[in-house]
């Protein structure tokens, strides 16, 4: 199989997909607002562009509670001759191998690393290798994969196969497949199947080895929120597995809109637009403004005509208006003042029950998506050392 064709098949399928993961991470990197023409091409000028950080805000706030909930892991068994303490704490110490890997290489950990993917992406993934090394210690080898650039495909037993496609540096790539790129950077593609692994440098095969796991050692899953797979249409894998901004994403750039139109009007207010009353009408040459509105300036004008300055008032009331929606808008379907302490009158007991129930909303369903992701790899990792066999020892040095 060419699984370089199969990826690119896959592409296309996720390219929707894509776009929506693209633009939450613009969110969340605040990307600056620019005010632009109906086409969407052109910036318009002499406007003040404003953009808020609260994507930015919002994601601090629901990344930091997640990374708090502590992680308990429980085995359960219906044979009481199993020791259960004994695999609980086998696999404890099999995630702090793998972790204290990952700090070796100066990647982030686990659990960090997958409450960001799934408040940013709603989609992650882990390849999981359990295998003995030369010296013949247990390699707990979990690498991390961004949802954005994972493809895969299942049957009715699970994967069949999948990749990850990443962005490496010249000096990497030379290091661990011994090819030399044109460019700085190159993209590598890491396919896994059932019975073997194989990697393409810009779309060139160069590593190609059979595995003995008979299963694909990859694990994956998303947020079950945006109900792309419960409502099924030609375009619902757009909708599956979202980000936390997927109730204001179409709100912030409004919001951001209307205070780069509140900040234009504001700045046009220090210097505003002036009506110039003449009875030589439009053939009138006014006078300059710095003269004729500086402190204490005398200017002489017709009997009737003038200077006047143009009102405002109409678009600064509906601002106001507008911005009042907006903002309730982003407090439902995402974080309220009372989330950051930016609230100083007293609530009922009732209401903040009800506050924190509607925030709920927003941490379980990834709590659960973290949860469901860390047992496939205990479960893989764990048939990985079955297969194995033999006695084998786990756990960092000093444990």
């Amino acid at each position: 199989m060419n699984y370089l064709e199969k990826v690119r098949e896959k592409n296309l399928e996720f390219d929707e997909l894509g776009k929506r993961m693209q633009a939450d991470a613009n969110l969340l990197h605040l990307a600056k607002y620019i005010m632009k023409d109906k086409s969407g091409k052109h910036a318009i000028p002499d406007v003040v562009n404003a953009t808020l950080n609260k994507p930015a805000v919002f994601f601090a706030n629901v990344y930091s509670a997640l990374g708090a909930v502590k992680q308990q892991v429980i085995v359960e068994s219906d044979n009481t001759k199993i020791d259960t303490a004994e695999i609980e704490d086998f696999q404890t110490r099999a995630f702090a191998m793998a972790n204290a890997r990952l700090r070796k290489q100066k990647r982030p950990q686990l659990n960090p690393f997958a409450d960001a993917q799934f408040c940013g992406r709603g989609w992650t993934g882990r390849r999981v290798l359990f295998r003995i090394g030369e010296d013949g210690h247990i390699i707990a080898d979990i690498v991390p994969w961004d949802g954005l650039y994972i493809r895969s495909e299942s049957d009715d037993d699970g994967l069949l196969w999948a990749s990850y496609a990443c962005s490496r540096s010249k000096a990497q790539i030379e290091k661990d497949y011994n090819v030399l790129i044109k460019n700085t950077r190159g993209t590598v593609l890491d396919v896994w199947d059932r019975e073997h692994n194989e990697v393409w440098v810009e779309n060139k095969i160069v590593k190609e080895e059979p595995h003995p796991w008979g299963f694909v050692p990859v694990v994956l899953n998303h947020v079950d929120l945006g109900y792309g797979d419960s409502l099924i249409d030609d375009h619902s894998l757009k909708y599956t597995g979202e980000s936390i901004f997927f109730l204001i994403r179409d709100i912030v750039p409004q919001l951001n809109m209307l205070l780069t139109i509140g900040e234009t009007l504001n700045f046009l207010s220090i210097k505003r637009p002036m009506e110039y009353g003449s009875r030589e009408g439009t053939n009138a040459t006014p006078p300059e403004f710095e003269e004729a509105l500086a402190p204490g300036a005398i200017t002489a004008v017709d009997i009737g005509g003038g200077l006047k300055p143009i009102d405002f008032g109409d678009a600064m009331r509906a601002f106001d208006r507008v911005y009042q929606m907006l903002e309730k808008a982003i407090q439902e379907g995402g974080y309220t003042d009372i989330d950051i302490g930016n609230v100083r009158q007293p609530f009922s007991a009732i209401a903040l029950i009800t506050i924190g129930e509607s925030k709920d909303q927003v941490y379980l369903p990834r709590l659960a998506a973290k949860e469901s992701l860390n047992i496939d790899t205990a479960e893989m990792f764990t048939r990985q050392i079955i297969q194995i066999g033999g006695t084998v020892k786990v756990g960092i040095p000093g444990h």
